[in-house]
Order: C-alpha cells, then structure tokens, then sequence
C-alpha cells in the first residue's frame, strides 16, 4: 500500500500478531466477508440495535484455554456476564481531522449497521472482561491466532506455570491500570467500523473524550480484537 500513514501504519502492525506470528506455528484464519457478519454475529451472541443508537448485550463464548489451567480458565469465563451498552454510531466522518492523519478513518469502507453491532458486542464484551479481570473470558474474544501466537511464545517461558491465553494476559496486565481499564469499558461509545476483506477497524471514544481504533479480525463469520488496546486517533 503506498503513502501509507504512520498512524495506519501502526494501527495495522497489530496484525501482524495474528498474521505473522501465526506463520510461525498459529491457526489459520477461517474469514468470510462483510455479509456473514452482519446477519449472525449480533443475533448469535446476543446483541441488537434499537432507534438509532445500538443497545448490545451478549453472551460469554466458550474458553479457547489450553494450558495446565484450562480446567478452572474455563469456568472462569463461564461466570462472565456481559453487560448493556449503547452506541452512538454515525460513521467514520465524525472522526475526520481537518488536516489532520485520517488514514484509519478512511480504510476500506463504512460497514452496515449490523456488521457495526457485531463488531461493537466482540470490543465491549473484550472491554468489560477485562476490566472485571476475568482473562479467560477476554480470551474469548481476542482473535485465534493472536490467542495461540500468544501461548505459543508463552511455552518457550519456562517460568510461566499457567501458559493459557488468560494466564499470560493477566500477566501482562499491570494491577495498577485496573481503575483505567474499567474507565473505558464503562466509557466505550462505538462510532463506525471501517473494514476491508477480513480486516477492520472499530473507531470509539474512550475515557476523557479519546478517540481510539481497535483492530478486528474476521473468524469464521466473528470479529475478533486483534490487540490489548486501541490505538490513538487523536
């Protein structure tokens, strides 16, 4: 991609956990474009729009954990409870700096609202588990390949006792950004989704009016974060 920006070019670095480091030993991706998405991923895990701004609510999945922990990771993301939340939604252009780097606002194109809540339940659902420290249950919504680039590089750890996804997240969870993390769940207010083939970008405010895009990827029909943090826009 030519003249590519250094805040998209950042941004789609993250993807290299779930492309590159998949090379070395990750799953494959199994995506299906724009269309699979917006008719199952809301209704499957139980999110839904209404009047203009989106209400989500959904269920936890199943825990991917491997590991000498799996047993009790598992159940651990059993017990996660989604909570409600409403988007304001309006689309990438409220973003838009005059003058300004809008590279990630302007990749690929303005997904439908379907596909806009699908992907807005994957964040909010990753945001509250890990705001409520349950790893195992953010797991679940993190894209595969990171998941298993992650436990991968873990193994090589000889130190590590629990090397499931959810015992390395919460290890690279520092305590004192517990009070933040729950911040910008609470926070989280999804505008737009940009998505390009099985790749995506949902843009959302944060915490102290920050405008942040949190890279997706599309598994078998799901959108999955494809980091630990969005990234900057503002």
């Amino acid at each position: 991609m030519r003249g590519v920006s250094k805040t998209l070019a950042g941004a789609l670095a993250v993807f290299l956990l779930a492309v590159g480091l998949a090379a070395c030993g990750g799953g494959s991706s199994d995506s299906t474009g724009s269309s699979s998405t917006e008719a199952g991923q809301t209704q499957a895990e139980g999110g839904s729009s209404r009047s203009g701004s989106m209400m989500h609510e959904s269920k936890g999945g199943e825990a991917k954990e491997s590991g000498p922990e799996s047993s009790s990771r598992k159940g651990e993301a059993a017990e996660f409870k989604p909570k409600q939340h409403s988007d304001s939604g309006g689309g990438s252009q409220q973003y838009v700096q005059k003058g300004g780097d809008n590279s990630v606002q302007e990749f690929g194109k303005e997904a439908g609202q379907g596909e806009l809540d699908a992907a807005a339940v994957a964040l909010h659902n990753f945001l509250d588990a890990r705001a409520q420290g349950n790893w195992a249950a953010a797991c679940d919504y993190m894209a595969k390949s990171v998941v298993e680039s992650f436990e991968k590089l873990a193994a090589q750890a000889k130190q590590l006792k629990d090397t499931s996804c959810a015992g390395i997240l919460e290890k690279l969870t520092n305590p004192a950004a517990k009070a933040a993390m729950k911040q910008e769940a609470e926070k989280a207010n999804v505008g737009s989704l940009r998505v390009e083939g099985d790749r995506s970008f949902v843009i959302y405010k944060g915490s102290k009016g920050a405008v942040l895009a949190m890279p997706m990827v599309n598994e078998g029909g799901k959108w999955k974060v494809a980091s630990l943090a969005g990234t900057p826009l503002n």
